[in-house]
């Protein structure tokens, strides 16, 4: 008898661990792979990047988004090569609202002067970082009235006369408490910011 009783508490445990596996696994919804992954090449400045899956691109100021809104550090003889968008939101519980990643160069532009457009609109150190080898500055603007609206990591190097700039944009929107949504969690964020990260990773410069 008191091994049936074991046998029997053995099942229905079995029972309810299998059933909280299947609801996890429920609960994780697989991510879009459309438009699927591919890379993404631009003569004019020769950078060249890796798109995810999920994610468009497009050479086009103001069809996903604004550059100059974006990238408020930026100068008028930036051009802009292209930006890569989310097509999906990873936490739409929440109060994010895109990630951007922007590719842009300035011909003609001293190593000083990009350098600058890092630090322009924040008072926090930049740090030097390497981007497909070609040294790079490191640095960040943030605004926003009543949150956090929008953060820019801003990364600026110079090279072959030119300054290259990439800008990893993460948008929220204020009020969560309002429209029923929660303010996007500093974990989420860093889940985001890591993506945009990841991009950067795959920038490569045409030898030249």
């Amino acid at each position: 008898m008191k091994r049936t009783l074991i046998c029997l508490e053995i099942f229905i445990l079995s029972v309810f661990a299998s059933g909280a596996h299947a609801q996890t696994k429920t609960a994780v919804a697989a991510e879009p792979q459309t438009p699927p992954a591919r890379s993404f090449h631009d003569a004019r400045s020769g950078v060249s990047f890796r798109v995810p899956a999920g994610w468009d691109v497009t050479r086009r100021d103001r069809e996903v988004s604004t550059f100059s809104l974006d990238a408020r550090s930026t100068l008028k003889e930036t051009q802009l090569r292209a930006v890569a968008n989310i097509t999906f939101n990873p936490y739409p519980l929440s109060t994010f609202s895109g990630a951007y990643f922007y590719a842009s160069f300035t011909p003609h532009l001293s190593a000083a002067a990009c350098t600058r457009q890092a630090s322009t609109l924040n008072s926090h150190p930049i740090t030097p970082v390497l981007v497909a080898g070609v040294p790079f500055t490191h640095g960040y603007d943030e605004h926003g009235g009543i949150c956090t609206e929008s953060r820019d990591e801003v990364y600026t190097g110079a090279r072959n006369g030119s300054c290259y700039r990439f800008d990893l944009v993460i948008n929220n929107f204020c009020g969560g408490e309002v429209s029923g949504v929660r303010d996007i969690s500093a974990k989420e964020l860093e889940s985001v910011r890591r993506r945009l990260e990841a991009i950067l990773a795959t920038v490569e410069f045409d030898k030249r």
